[in-house]
């Protein structure tokens, strides 16, 4: 689990003051006055692009042997930076009484070097997400710090684990679409997607259906649901997965839970079973 390998940095950092006990106990904080950190600038990423194409990373800069600033930031193929995206930073600060996601970021490299210690650094209001991101890579890069290693550390976005989502309702005809989707050595191995009727019985496995559908738009659930996952599974990425033809719908709502299941499941490693509101035409 990812939020145990951010502990186990956490406690290797710490680990000249008291070793690895209680979490919630004083002595497993880190403390600057023993943590030593050898000068240079750190770099942290995840191995891969999150589900809108971006990747988070953070530099830390040690001087002296202090945290002098932390950068934090997304980038992509194109070497593009979120906070230089015109749409995002108007949605957030939209969503933030004008906040700008670089400020929102600035807040968080600002507080790690006032306080010298990540676990003393405080989620940024309306940036919760990326909040948990600096705390994690921070953490990794600062391990590196103490080593002086200065090669970049490329942490795993998601946790190993089966993630399963589904719809809070049944659609006009009776179906609710959902997905189990499986991470194993932070691929994503193997995908379901397919919708139930309030009996349980499968959209895929419904003859009439099949007839009635491949008529109507050349396509039926059993095959766009399988050439949906298959470019899931070729592309490992969801942004690069392309609607079917025919199952517009269908694609919009694959798209959709496989998001949620990426983003707010599996970068945390919660595999608990998940009801999200879809969006309708």
């Amino acid at each position: 689990m990812k939020r145990l390998f951010t502990f186990l940095l956490i406690c290797i950092m710490a680990i000249s003051v008291s070793g690895c006990g209680d979490k919630n106990t004083e002595d497993n904080k880190t403390d600057e006055s023993t943590t030593s950190y050898q000068d240079g600038v750190y770099h942290a990423e995840y191995d891969r692009k999150d589900v809108r194409n971006w990747i988070p990373y953070v530099d830390v800069t040690i001087k002296d042997g202090k945290i002098t600033k932390a950068y934090y930031d997304y980038t992509n193929d194109a070497g593009d930076t979120r906070t230089n995206d015109e749409n995002y930073t108007k949605n957030f600060s939209a969503a933030n009484n004008g906040m700008t996601p670089r400020e929102a970021f600035d807040k968080l490299g600002s507080q790690l070097v006032d306080k010298q210690d990540i676990q003393d650094v405080d989620a940024v209001s309306g940036a919760t997400h990326s909040s948990r991101n600096f705390t994690e890579l921070s953490t990794a890069a600062l391990q590196n710090a103490v080593k002086g290693d200065t090669t970049a550390a490329k942490i795993p976005l998601y946790d190993d684990g089966v993630y399963k989502v589904e719809a809070d309702a049944f659609d006009d005809h009776g179906w609710k679409p959902f997905i189990e989707l499986t991470i194993k050595d932070d691929k994503i191995t193997n995908v379901v997607f397919d919708y139930k009727d309030e009996s349980g019985n499968l959209k895929t496995a419904d003859a009439e259906y099949k007839k009635n559908m491949e008529k109507a738009n050349g396509t039926y659930p059993e095959k766009y649901s399988k050439e949906l996952v298959q470019q899931l599974l070729d592309k490992q990425v969801i942004s690069q997965v392309d609607a079917v033809t025919g199952a517009t719908t269908s694609s919009n709502n694959f798209t959709a839970l496989v998001e949620y299941a990426l983003d707010d499941m599996a970068e945390v490693g919660d595999t608990q079973p998940a009801i999200i509101k879809l969006e309708t035409e």
